[in-house]
Formats: C-alpha cells, sequence, structure tokens
C-alpha cells in the first residue's frame, strides 16, 4: 500500500480496510514470475482511462462501448483532452508544406507510420508555440499534430490528404484517413465510414500501454508534445503492440482463400502462434473488439473477407475458449476494406495520438518523476 501497489478502502465505522480483488491478484502474478527484474509494474495516478479485466473500458467515465459508432473520433479526443474547444482539427499551412516535403523524399513503398514519424518530426520545427505547456494549448497543438499526420501523407504522390474533392475543412480526422488507407471508392459508404472511425474511438486510450508509457515518460521531462507523440509513435512501432493487426491479415486472406482451419494448420505447422486472440489485462472478453464486430458486419455483411475472420474465430475457440481481441478485430476492418500495407498500425498510430496527448497533458503537471531502478546483474566490481 505504501508503493502505490494496492490501494487500501477503509470500512466506515471499522478500523478494518479492503482492497481490490482485481489489483490484488495482478500483484500477486506478479511476484510469481520471480526475479527482482521480472514483471515491472508502475501505478500512476491518472483520470483519463479505467479498464475492468472483466471487459469494460471508460474514457473519463464514458463508457467506450456506448459511445462506439455514436460520436466521432474529435469528440473522443476533446473528450480525452477535457476539452470542449469545437475547434477544427487543421493543420499550419507552413508546417504541412515542410511535412510533405520530407515525406516526399521517402521512398514510394514507404509503411503509413512510418511516413506519420518523419512528417511529424518534420512539422514539429516550425511551430514555434509547441513549448506552451499550458492544457488549452496542448490540446490546440494536438489537433495540429493529428491534423499534420493526416494530412501529409499519401501514396503515389498525391498530397491532397484525402481522395476526391471535398476539403479537409469539411472532412473529420477518420474520414481522411479512410480514404488514404482505403483507396478503393466502393468502400466508402456511409456505414463503412462509421466502422473505420468507431475503431479510432475504441483505440484512443488504453491505459497505461508500452507506448503510451513511453509517452508519459517523455512529457515527464517537459518535452514539447510533438516529441512525446513521437516518443509514444516509436514504442509503438514494434511487432508486438501497434503492428499486431497487420500480422494478422495474411492469416484472414489465406483463411478466405483455402478456408480457416488450414490456414491456422499451416501456421501451427511451422510453429507460428495465431494472435489476435485473448488479452493480458482483459479475462474475458475484449470490449473494443465487441463495440466494432456489429458495425463491421453492418458495413460489410455477406462480405467473404468478413466470413472468414468468422470461420476464423469459430475454428480457434473450437480449439481453446478464448475471446478475439482488437486486433483481430482491426484486422477484419483492413482485410475488408483493402486497405493498403500497413493500414491497421496506421489506423492504431492516429487514433493513440489522442490518447498520449492526454497523458502528456496530465503529465506536465509535475516534474521528473520517473526513475526506474536496475537490478544489476554484471561482472562484481573488481573482478575484470
Amino acid at each position: 500500500v505504501s508503493r502505490g501497489l494496492l490501494e487500501s478502502r477503509r470500512v466506515p465505522g471499522s478500523r478494518e480496510s479492503r482492497f481490490d480483488p482485481h489489483e490484488v491478484s495482478r500483484l500477486a502474478e506478479r511476484r510469481r514470475a520471480g526475479g527482482r527484474a521480472g514483471a515491472l509494474e508502475l501505478v500512476v495516478d491518472s483520470d483519463l482511462t479505467l479498464l475492468e479485466p472483466a471487459g469494460g473500458l471508460w474514457f473519463r467515465g464514458w463508457n467506450v462501448e456506448s459511445a462506439c459508432g455514436r460520436v466521432s473520433f474529435e469528440e473522443i479526443a476533446e473528450w480525452l483532452w477535457d476539452s470542449r474547444e469545437g475547434f477544427p482539427f487543421e493543420a499550419d499551412p507552413s508546417a504541412l508544406a515542410v511535412a510533405r516535403a520530407a515525406v516526399a523524399a521517402l521512398p514510394s513503398d514507404t509503411r503509413p507510420v512510418e511516413r506519420f514519424r518523419v512528417a511529424l518530426a518534420a512539422a514539429s520545427v516550425t511551430d514555434p508555440l509547441r513549448f506552451d505547456r499550458r492544457p488549452r494549448a496542448v490540446a490546440a497543438t494536438g489537433r495540429r499534430i493529428l491534423a499534420t499526420l493526416v494530412d501529409s501523407v499519401a501514396p503515389d504522390g498525391d498530397h491532397s490528404g484525402h481522395r476526391g474533392s471535398r476539403s479537409t475543412e469539411t472532412n473529420s480526422v477518420a474520414e481522411r484517413l479512410f480514404s488514404l488507407l482505403a483507396p478503393d471508392p466502393a468502400q466508402h459508404t456511409a456505414a463503412r465510414h462509421r466502422a473505420f472511425e468507431a475503431a479510432m474511438v475504441v483505440l484512443a486510450d488504453h491505459e497505461m500501454a508500452s507506448s503510451t508509457l513511453a509517452a508519459r515518460v517523455t512529457a515527464s521531462t517537459w518535452a514539447d508534445p510533438y516529441l512525446v507523440v513521437l516518443a509514444g509513435l516509436s514504442a509503438l512501432g514494434g511487432p508486438l503492440h501497434g503492428g499486431a493487426s497487420d500480422r494478422l491479415v495474411p492469416l484472414l486472406r489465406d483463411a478466405q482463400a483455402v478456408g480457416a482451419a488450414q490456414a491456422i494448420g499451416e501456421r501451427l505447422r511451422v510453429g507460428e502462434q495465431v494472435g489476435g486472440f485473448g488479452h493480458p489485462v482483459y479475462t474475458g472478453r475484449d470490449p473494443r473488439a465487441d463495440a466494432l464486430w456489429p458495425l463491421l458486419a453492418k458495413g460489410w455483411d455477406g462480405d467473404p473477407a468478413f466470413r472468414a475472420a468468422g470461420d476464423v474465430i469459430d475454428v480457434v475457440r473450437s480449439q481453446d475458449d478464448t475471446f478475439p481481441n482488437i486486433d483481430l478485430a482491426l484486422a477484419t476492418l483492413v482485410t475488408c476494406a483493402d486497405m493498403v500495407p500497413g493500414a491497421g498500425e496506421a489506423v492504431f498510430a492516429v487514433a493513440r495520438c489522442a490518447g498520449f496527448v492526454a497523458h502528456a497533458m496530465e503529465e506536465y503537471r509535475h516534474r521528473l518523476r520517473f526513475r526506474v531502478r536496475a537490478a544489476y546483474t554484471g561482472p562484481a566490481p573488481g573482478t575484470i
């Protein structure tokens, strides 16, 4: 309790204390892992996101499943930032020009998230207001960051930020990103746009995930929001985090071609694990996936790719009582919409930037409070 690993709640009228059983279980599991440096867990006070291991997710008390499909990504970002400004998400023209020039110098097969990181680094040096850490100023910077990401990156030399004739002033962030990642005009129906934006809503934050911790540690040094987001995007770039959904896309395409059992069996034969199921926090369901599946069904009802995803779920669950997670749902979205390579990580990255900015706003209240100690295991002093 004194180290903040467990929260004690006094029983009114008694000297007894009570503890959250989920916190106790997580602490016990960490102890069972063994070793001083076995499993590392930091506890950070936050007003932003509540995860319920049984399968619940709330942003500032707002149930994310109820918001899914009903609100825009901009609304959920402003909610996380505790802002009600209503300003548009627009990039500064000079910053956008610099970002586009930097992206244009990249090889043509550069993946979207790699383009995002380059664009953001280039745009940051043009923003003299990026050092203002007051909450309203950080929210304004967050809007510019999100707009810069989606409007500076486009394949095949098309830097319009979207396809078609509508301007970015009338297009939402989700519409602009979906147009970028799904070039087939047939994909752009109202139901499919709703499913895509819902994916961004549920991915906007997820408590203290690895990339969020990286962003938060960066913010603790009072680095500007661009550097905070870049730190988060860097940690997100590993195949075990933001890119997990893209690794499932070939499985879904193979399942569509040869059947789910055959596709899964081929991976098991060579010793590969079938991802997209279970979760280290949730014990029985992933509320993000559960919220997204009905919208995917409405958008791609009868689509062979959507049926293949359902077959994969049936085959896996016939062998193991587990549940599909957000990675499989996002991979299904990418496959159904025939998006460009790396699209799953791109959706994850842009959506999670809203959370990175929100965590930066919280962390700017403190200064340099992260100092993790190492358990030294090298040679003893004087032995070499």
